[in-house]
């Protein structure tokens, strides 16, 4: 008896530290996994800022030179023949960067549906792009956009190539960010060296959009030989249900998206309408500042975007959020404080003006980080896509009716367009927070 209590205690003693040993390994396996997952996490995230802080430091380097050799006139043409063009980038995208990432990311391993995916956005992509060049040729040979400029506007569509080329959206999913770094590095790199070289007189300036056009050219072949030549994916047959389901997915983050740019470019074409070229750069050298100080926030939100789709973890996304609110807080004192050093360096003197715009607009920041955070990190995340949606177009029909107001009253100023667009975005960010709070996505 008492040989067989002692067998049966050593059994249970054996399965007591059995069941510890495992205990601990899984818990330094928990800890290894929450390493490895952070680790790729700040990889994304840095390789993401370098891309668009150099995305947007570039510009910078050139810009004042564009200014000295094209003058503001010549300049806000290209500038403004620009921002027409963005809008057919939003067609082309089609909120793919967003529903196909998310698709990506859920998806990751498994390679034969990745190949589904990755052919089914490239067909409806192409579509989007024969689609948008049709409606430009419309657009300035028929309604007379700019008389006279129509090369202008058909050499800067050359830049919707890296839309339709450079496979942002697989690569993010993946979590490869350093290939779309990258990339875009090489494309623009391309461009600045090319505007120094042959942009010497103001007779040159079509040569701007031209060249602009090639970088993205060569940056999409890179991007291509990277999918196809690295990453291993192969173009596959894809059914027209198939892609018509990609396409009904992304339509409501299209919507919500050509929205956001619609607002944000239409400032500089209200400026080019009704108050010159030359203040389409004014404002433009605001914007640009501003936009780059916005970066460590977007960046930070896209990283984190493929991640919080898998895991969902609202306490660990509120921790960040208070971050990123310090963080904006931060950013915003140190564009008050110097922007009129910043305005001067990079603009010169007769800029000025940007200076009042620079320091409006900066105050976007913290509502963009409300707007990230309780956006596409919490509604798109847990499937309130179309409340997402409804609530960034809201925002704008409030927009363009405070617009139209102005234009009637004949209001229409650098310093009240910047005010206005402070506005909708702290509409936005407070719909964001108050369906975040109903939907319980706030605990």
């Amino acid at each position: 008896m008492v040989i067989l209590f002692v067998y049966l205690w050593i059994v249970k003693l054996k399965y007591f530290f059995i069941q510890v040993v495992r205990s601990v390994l899984r818990f330094f396996n928990r800890i290894k996994e929450q390493i490895r997952d952070r680790k790729v996490f700040f990889q994304n995230f840095s390789y993401l800022t370098i891309l668009q802080v150099f995305n947007i430091i570039l510009p910078f380097v050139s810009y004042p030179y564009l200014i000295r050799v094209l003058g503001s006139e010549v300049y806000g043409k290209v500038l403004f023949a620009q921002t027409v063009i963005a809008y057919f980038s939003i067609i082309i995208n089609f909120g793919f960067n967003i529903s196909a990432t998310k698709d990506i990311a859920e998806n990751v391993n498994e390679k034969k549906v990745l190949c589904k995916y990755v052919t089914a956005v490239y067909i409806l992509k192409f579509l989007l792009w024969c689609l948008s060049f049709l409606l430009l040729v419309l657009l300035i040979y028929q309604l007379q956009l700019l008389p006279g400029e129509e090369v202008l506007f058909l050499f800067s569509f050359g830049i919707t190539l890296s839309e339709l080329l450079i496979p942002q959206w697989y690569f993010q999913g993946v979590e490869r960010m350093k290939y779309i770094t990258l990339v875009n590095i090489v494309a623009r790199s391309v461009f600045v060296c090319l505007i120094f070289v042959f942009v010497n007189s103001e007779t040159d300036y079509l040569l701007v959009p031209l060249f602009n056009g090639v970088g993205s050219f060569v940056g999409g072949l890179i991007a291509l030989y990277i999918l196809v030549g690295i990453e291993k994916v192969r173009f596959v047959k894809s059914n027209i249900k198939f892609i018509y389901g990609i396409l009904k997915e992304s339509l409501p983050l299209f919507i919500s998206s050509a929205s956001v740019q619609i607002y944000i470019n239409a400032n500089k074409l209200i400026v080019g309408k009704y108050l010159g070229m030359g203040e389409v750069a004014i404002y433009d050298l605001g914007e640009k500042v501003i936009r780059l100080i916005k970066v460590p926030i977007l960046m930070f939100a896209q990283a984190a975007f493929p991640q919080f789709s898998k895991e969902k973890n609202i306490s660990k996304l509120n921790q960040f959020f208070l971050v990123g609110v310090g963080i904006a807080l931060l950013l915003y004192g140190l564009v008050f404080e110097f922007s009129d050093s910043i305005v001067e360096l990079v603009g010169g003197v007769g800029m000025s003006e940007a200076i009042v715009v620079m320091r409006i607009l900066a105050l976007s920041i913290i509502f963009i980080v409300i707007g990230q955070f309780y956006g596409p990190l919490r509604l798109i995340v847990f499937g309130y896509t179309k409340v997402y949606s409804s609530s960034i177009l809201t925002s704008v029909l409030v927009y363009f009716c405070v617009i139209l107001f102005l234009v009637l009253l004949g209001g229409i100023n650098l310093i009240s367009l910047s005010i206005v667009t402070v506005g909708v975005e702290f509409l936005t960010a407070t719909f964001m927070l108050l369906y975040s709070k109903k939907f319980n996505l706030c605990k």
